[in-house]
């Protein structure tokens, strides 16, 4: 029997509707470039070109810039991957189920962005001096200082199904408290 594994990946409708809208205020930015400000409109910032030429590029520049970096985040891997080894997170941390007490789901009703899993881990001090060096030890800490624990999963831009993402978790976590009993 193959040992139950999970897998959750980026919403792609959300990075791609961002990134289509992004390219889209790109495209009329570098049009009303090319047309140029408008002497005859009620509005300071299409009237009058010393705020119009700036601006307007500034929109022609930096939305396929991020339309670009959108496409970028399709490119990654899965963020949230669960199997036999553990939990990995976007690919760079991985915590072994040895290390993990439970994964307890987490909502904020104030910003629904940051609903997702907390990870709450046998020796939390010992998971963040392992990973001084990485790139999101800043959020790590806060997370520590605010949620309890330094390791939390966002799901917010995940496509997943929780309930299968709940049923592998439990079933490694009970793997896990009988090798350690």
């Amino acid at each position: 029997m193959n040992p139950p594994t999970f897998r959750a990946e980026i919403n792609r409708r959300q990075i791609w509707s961002a990134m289509s809208f992004a390219l889209a205020l790109g495209i009329a930015g570098a049009y009303m470039l090319v047309h140029g400000a408008d002497p005859g409109s009620e509005r300071i910032l299409l009237r009058e070109p010393l705020l119009f030429y700036p601006f307007m590029g500034l929109i022609a520049v930096s939305c396929p810039v991020l339309a670009v970096l959108c496409s970028l985040k399709l490119r990654g891997g899965s963020p949230l991957r669960v199997g036999a080894e553990g939990i990995g997170l976007s690919g760079a941390i991985r915590i072994p189920w040895n290390d993990i007490v439970a994964v307890e789901p987490f909502y904020d009703p104030h910003k629904p962005a940051r609903c997702g899993y907390k990870i709450v881990l046998k020796d939390a001090g010992r998971f963040l001096a392992e990973h001084r060096d990485h790139r999101l030890y800043p959020r790590m800490l806060s997370a520590l200082k605010t949620l309890g624990s330094p390791a939390f999963v966002y799901t917010y831009n995940l496509s997943f199904d929780p309930h299968r993402f709940d049923q592998v978790v439990r079933h490694y976590l009970g793997v896990a408290d009988r090798r350690g009993a």
